[in-house]
């Protein structure tokens, strides 16, 4: 044999060696595991959109949810019935083609409003008619805290800047630039916040006059001031809510519900991740949303008892696929929530896809233990913020789509 085929063998064994070398580690490390069989289930929607939440009712079915209040021994507010065959179309107004945000119902049944055009705020009455507040201009206001029974609101710019504000004598004080997140107190009288010093040491949950003064630092927030939420419970017991609780795992956590005392609350047990709470108008119940892998993280609205020994009471979920600030509590007993007529796959993690989502109108009577689909506003409204007027005739809201101030008729 010669010396050029012995070379040419060496070159072919040696790439044999290394492919059979290369297989073996392959095979040994890299190859996929066996498994069961996959069965891919039918696609029933067009190419290329994700499942949705399946076919509402039609308007005016009554479907069942289970009956009782969260906590024992309330008794059930008579709401008015019904009518049947009242087209929802019939049922809408716009009450202002204005672009409206951070509208809240005062204790008094006045509906205040922001028009972030003109950087003036408005009181709105029934027929839609808006008069200022105070000829005062505040121009790109971020947020709005309003207090409950009185015209006096916080308001916080982009820059971090917030202002108090009493729209009957038209005070206005300059509060600390690092406070954020604030809400009043039941009667108007004590604001919570957090205080968001430079470092970890110098940050906490806080509660003051609602000037800024007398202020009190009430938990310690460290490195936790992002998982704290101001949320001031209409019984006066709670002032916030935090997503520090014990771990349950992925698809279930512990929500703890802090005082202004440092009370020790039994934490809200919840099936999912998103929380979204809305306070019952007693402060006893919660209406709150959460969304799971067990929907394909779509939102869910449950409700629960939320005051002392009853926190967690009568947990359960309503059924319906929205997110809780989507909804308002006509009554203790009855909720009225915007539902949208379609949500895909991972609506709870990219909420911002899902807002222009035109909405359905359900009422909810969880004492009588039913849910009633009252149809779809005209328009393709989606509702982005409600309230219920003071007589609870009608449901008052913003439409995410054109920033209309609508009304929706509920009797």
């Amino acid at each position: 044999m010669n010396e050029r085929l012995q070379r040419i063998l060496l070159v072919v064994g040696f790439v044999l060696i290394v492919g059979l070398l290369a297989f073996g580690l392959y095979w040994v490390f890299f190859r996929p595991q066996p498994t069961g069989p996959v069965v891919t289930p039918p696609v029933t929607g067009k190419p290329g959109t994700l499942p949705g939440t399946g076919q509402a009712p039609p308007p005016g079915t009554v479907t069942s949810v289970t009956p009782g209040l969260p906590t024992p021994g309330g008794v059930p507010t008579q709401v008015p019935t019904l009518p049947t065959g009242v087209p929802s179309v019939q049922r809408t107004a716009v009450l202002s083609e204005a672009r409206t945000t951070n509208i809240s119902m005062s204790k008094g049944g006045q509906l205040r409003g922001y028009n972030p055009n003109d950087g003036k705020f408005y009181r709105i009455g029934a027929d839609g008619q808006a008069v200022p507040l105070s000829n005062q201009v505040f121009f790109n206001v971020d947020q709005v805290a309003w207090a409950n029974g009185s015209d006096k609101a916080v308001l916080e710019y982009p820059d971090g800047s917030n202002i108090y504000y009493d729209f009957a004598t038209d005070k206005q004080v300059t509060l600390p630039k690092h406070w954020e997140d604030f809400n009043f107190a039941p009667q108007d009288d004590r604001i919570v916040a957090k205080s968001i010093g430079n470092n970890e040491d110098n940050r906490f949950l806080v509660v003051a006059n609602p000037d800024g003064t007398n202020a009190k630092a009430v938990e310690p927030l460290g490195n936790n001031h992002d998982k704290v939420h101001s949320s001031w419970s209409p019984n006066n017991q709670m002032i916030a809510y935090s997503f520090t609780g014990e771990p349950m795992g992925y698809d279930r956590q512990q929500i703890l519900l802090l005082g202004q005392n440092r009370e020790n609350f039994k934490g809200l047990v919840v099936e999912g991740r998103g929380f979204i709470p809305e306070w019952s108008p007693s402060g006893k119940n919660l209406l709150y949303s959460v969304y799971s892998s067990d929907n394909g993280y779509i939102p869910s609205i449950w409700v629960s008892g939320a005051q002392g020994e009853s926190v967690n009471a009568n947990r359960r979920n309503l059924q319906l696929n929205t997110w809780a600030d989507k909804c308002a509590w006509q009554n203790e007993n009855v909720l009225i929530c915007g539902v949208p007529t379609q949500l895909g796959r991972g609506a709870g993690l990219q909420r911002e896809l899902f807002e222009n989502t035109p909405d359905e109108i359900y009422k909810i009577d969880l004492a009588a233990g039913t849910k009633v689909n009252l149809g779809a506003p005209a328009g393709n409204a989606a509702v982005k913020e409600m309230t219920i007027t003071a007589d609870g005739s009608a449901a008052l809201f913003t439409d995410a789509t054109t920033g209309r101030l609508v009304r929706f008729n509920l009797q």
